[in-house]
């Protein structure tokens, strides 16, 4: 239990040495916190960090995905509404499947993992470049677009992702017990 606590303090301080270091040098503190995750994770001697999905999915996410839906201006989300929808279902839609297509023709998985791989890597995080496009200036109404892209595009990939993993579950439901559905056979 110290070593976890010892862990937290440390994962603390290197939050809070990064975001000094972010603000002194006026770049993306999201950015910097990549770098110096990977640099955590190659350092020897550190114990092994381990999250529970659950923390994860019910932790973790809901406070992040409401705290952005609160900022954001739902009058200038429905003013942007379609090219929003554009890119949280059709960029993702195609990405999803460019993935499986790619998945399966070149390293010979079966198409429906492959489509969960392909639901898993599909939606961006907007975060990092959203601060940055801040700082350059960007016209308000693409960091709308981008902001609100990034708020559905999870739930687009979330959907296809649980779409995905009830093809796997049929296909070894089928490979157990065959059932003729007409000319479908699964």
């Amino acid at each position: 239990m110290t070593a976890t606590i010892q862990t937290l303090v440390l994962l603390l301080a290197v939050l809070v040495v990064v975001a000094i270091i972010a603000r002194r040098f006026n770049t993306a503190p999201s950015i910097l916190l990549v770098i110096a995750g990977i640099l955590l994770a190659l350092t020897p001697g550190l114990p092994r960090i381990e999250l529970a999905p659950e923390l994860v999915l019910f932790g973790i996410l809901p406070p992040l995905i409401y705290s952005a839906g609160v900022a954001m201006s739902w009058r200038e989300f429905r003013f942007n509404l379609r090219p929003i929808a554009l890119l949280a279902f059709g960029y993702v839609l195609f990405t999803t499947c460019a993935v499986a297509a790619m998945a399966h023709w070149l390293l010979g998985m079966p198409l429906a993992v492959a489509f969960v791989l392909g639901a898993i890597v599909a939606p961006t995080d907007a975060v990092a470049p959203l601060s940055i496009l801040r700082q350059l200036g960007v016209p308000h109404r693409l960091i709308v677009i981008l902001e609100g892209e990034g708020l559905a595009n999870d739930a687009t990939a979330l959907i296809l992702g649980l779409q995905g993993i009830e093809w796997v579950i049929w296909r070894i439901i089928a490979a157990e017990k065959p059932v003729d559905r007409g000319f479908l056979k699964l």
